[in-house]
């Protein structure tokens, strides 16, 4: 049976990332206490323009809002720290080091989950930026990062049993900069974390020296998927392949299981993705904490007949369930 998982912030928490609501503190207390000397200044610019504990969604959209203001009105473009525009760009990168920070802990129930429950042809879609679950796989032997991300990342490519395809993007992808080619690139210490340790086929794909910046789609109520550049738009044929490749793997799942994804209606493409591109015969699991009964209902109400909501707790309770193991027993806040 083909089945299609969607994950989401939820499903991370057990490895100590974030959920969406805390984000903004969290990101502005790293940066507080972070070596780099742009860092502390660029937080407490944040906390003096919208608090302690930011919605990141609305920093982000706010920024954008007045870079778009100001490039409307003529004004030149401010090059301090504290820039809308340096703020926002900042942000992404904060946030790859913060999550390069985190993942360096465990990640219990993302290892039970691939090695016991992912097998060879399922697809994941994810909207996080951690590689924790990456790593968990590739040590299942059934994940390669040479095509298992949707596009190429050595010459030649493995195939890949499982794919992962990352919609906003993946705190160990990088473009470069000026040229921004056709696909990220990744560090060599990103590829150590995954578990490579020979080189040899990356030649041409790995990060070296210049400049670069993440390659993430930051939580802004208005998602771009592309990128506005001194060259013109862009990255956006990169992303759209990306998005085409999910709405295949919805169109021909059998089962799609939702693990810690609350479909809000912000995400539009992410709504329209799930509710309207899988057959309506398809199975639908729901294990989104206690957003699982709404979400659930949002199917139902666009169509689909068998979908069902698993409400004995979250992810790793899932995991735990369907693999009989050990119960991973984190802190929780909502």
């Amino acid at each position: 049976m083909a089945t299609t998982y969607v994950i989401g912030a939820g499903a991370s928490r057990h490895a100590k990332y974030p959920l969406a609501s805390e984000i903004g503190q969290g990101l502005i207390e790293f940066m507080l206490g972070n070596q780099h000397p742009w860092a502390p200044i660029q937080a407490r610019c944040l906390i003096e323009e919208f608090g302690l504990q930011p919605n990141i969604e609305e920093v982000v959209t706010e920024l954008g809002f007045r870079i778009e203001s100001a490039k409307a009105a003529g004004i030149p473009a401010d090059r301090s720290q504290c820039s809308p525009g340096n703020l926002r760009g900042w942000i992404g990168a904060w946030l790859r080091e913060w999550f390069r920070q985190i993942h360096t802990g465990t990640a219990a129930a993302y290892a039970e989950f691939a090695d016991k429950l992912v097998k060879p042809g399922d697809v994941i879609i994810t909207f996080n930026y951690d590689d924790s679950f990456d790593r968990e796989l590739k040590l299942t032997g059934r994940w390669d990062v040479s095509d298992g991300y949707g596009f190429p990342f050595a010459a030649p490519a493995r195939s890949s049993e499982v794919l992962i395809l990352k919609l906003h993007g993946s705190m160990n992808w990088l473009w470069p900069v000026p040229f921004l080619g056709d696909r990220p690139l990744i560090h060599r210490a990103d590829l150590e974390h995954l578990g490579y340790n020979d080189f040899t086929d990356f030649v041409g794909h790995i990060y070296g020296n210049g400049g670069a910046f993440p390659c993430l789609i930051l939580p802004d109520r208005e998602k771009k998927f592309f990128y506005e550049t001194s060259f013109g738009i862009e990255c956006r044929e990169f992303w759209d392949r990306l998005w085409t490749q999910a709405t295949d793997a919805v169109e021909r799942s059998q089962r799609l299981v939702l693990c810690g994804y609350s479909l809000l209606p912000v995400d539009q493409r992410a709504c329209d993705l799930l509710l309207k591109q899988p057959r309506k015969e398809t199975h639908i699991i729901v294990i989104s904490g206690d957003q699982s009964t709404r979400v659930a209902s949002d199917f139902r109400n666009a169509g689909f007949q068998n979908v069902d909501a698993f409400k004995n707790g979250f992810f790793e309770d899932w995991v735990h369930r369907e693999t009989g193991g050990d119960r991973f027993s984190i802190p929780r806040s909502s």
